[in-house]
């Protein structure tokens, strides 16, 4: 998770959207903080995303109040946390605070459960032994801090508010709706015949392999370009090729690892140097061998410390959504369910689930799908998450 320095108050929160990748609504997000030496500054981590509408809030018992605790409990080196409430009924009642008729009674009851609510939360919290600061809030195009009208800040861009070295990563793009932000691209009807063409050729395994190769490298240089804060300005379009290796591969359940390492850009038998020096139709071979390492095997089930590479995750995530809609209907489950891998490693809970969700709904059986859903729906990330 790419870390940045932090600023007080009601700037903090234009870091969140970045973060998640999307402007959340009716959601509590606790940011998390590394406090450095002295106590002045520090280093946002990790921002966790519950869901916080009305009755969500209503229904925030002692239960919901341990699951936050523990998914907190899983950042080793968070000591402080910002709750940041978005809700447009929340932002109306600092809105209107100076009216004579400040809230609807409906509004002004919602103001005093979320206040409850998150006064229940911070006493955990801070039994747990963690610094809360008060609570934020974000909606209608403002900022505040909850219940402190001197803080309200009005129009409000929040799909752009972060600055750019926020925790989404260089260059990744805000939507304005987690439903915007995990619709998949429709590509373009020549791609598509392309993909279509070639699956009447006679390409072999290894063929098709190294057209991902050649997809992977592009990718890695890409990614390099997103470290140092220098986007891609160009629109990713999947190789036809790349395409076709992707559901071949998926085919064999063991060669779909070979995707999640080649894309991740952090095994260190998968560096680009090693992989230029392959001759053509090597790479196939050579991948299957290190698949055979007990190390590769660790890294794919996220019990590695050693964290795959922000940039590379976000470039590859970006790439298998557009391949997702062009793969045949047989592979078209493995790649939701390799979406949902990339976005874990991410620590991206609600894309990994999302993606996992409807990987499960086109192979109702399919097992990382199933375990990753499960990882996702509880709060439970990697290793290199956990020890960052």
């Amino acid at each position: 998770m790419d870390a940045q320095r932090i600023t007080p108050g009601t700037q903090l929160i234009g870091t969140i959207p970045p973060a998640l990748g999307y402007v959340p609504r009716d959601s509590l997000v606790l940011v998390t903080v590394e406090v450095a030496p002295g106590g002045r500054e520090g280093v946002v981590g990790p921002s966790l995303r519950f869901d916080f509408g009305p009755l969500d809030v209503r229904d925030f018992t002692a239960t919901a109040v341990r699951n936050c605790l523990e998914q907190v409990r899983t950042l080793t080196r968070a000591d402080m946390i910002h709750p940041v409430v978005f809700s447009d009924p929340v932002a109306r009642f600092h809105l209107d605070w100076d009216e004579r008729d400040p809230a609807h009674d409906e509004e002004l009851g919602f103001i005093d459960v979320v206040s409850d609510a998150l006064r229940r939360l911070r006493v955990v919290l801070e039994d747990s032994g963690y610094r809360v600061q008060d609570a934020l809030w974000a909606g209608c195009s403002a900022t505040g801090g909850l219940r402190r009208p001197e803080m309200t800040e009005r129009n409000v861009d929040l799909a752009s508010a972060g600055p750019p070295q926020s925790g989404g990563g260089p260059g990744v793009a805000v939507a304005a709706s987690f439903e915007d932000s995990v619709r998949l691209p429709e590509p373009d009807a020549g791609l598509r015949a392309a993909v279509e063409a070639l699956r009447r050729e006679a390409f072999t395994d290894g063929e098709c392999a190294d057209g991902l190769l050649a997809e992977a490298l592009l990718l890695e240089a890409r990614a390099l370009m997103r470290e140092e804060f220098l986007p891609p300005e160009d629109v990713l379009v999947p190789d036809p090729l790349a395409v076709l290796a992707v559901e071949r591969l998926c085919d064999r359940g063991r060669d779909r690892d070979i995707i999640q390492l080649l894309l991740s850009g952090d095994h260190p038998d998968f560096d680009p140097w090693s992989l230029r020096d392959l001759a053509p139709g090597e790479f196939l071979g050579y991948a299957r061998g290190i698949l055979a390492d007990g190390t590769a095997a660790a890294q794919a089930a996220g019990l590695s410390p050693h964290p795959p590479r922000q940039a590379s995750l976000a470039e590859s995530i970006e790439w298998l959504r557009r391949c997702a809609e062009l793969v045949g209907a047989e592979a078209r489950a493995d790649v939701l369910a390799l979406l949902a891998w990339f976005e874990w490693a991410r620590g991206r809970m609600s894309f990994a689930q999302h993606y996992a969700e409807c990987a499960c709904e086109e192979q109702e059986d399919h097992r990382l799908a199933g375990m990753l859903r499960t990882a996702a729906g509880t709060g439970m990330p990697p290793r290199w998450l956990r020890e960052l």
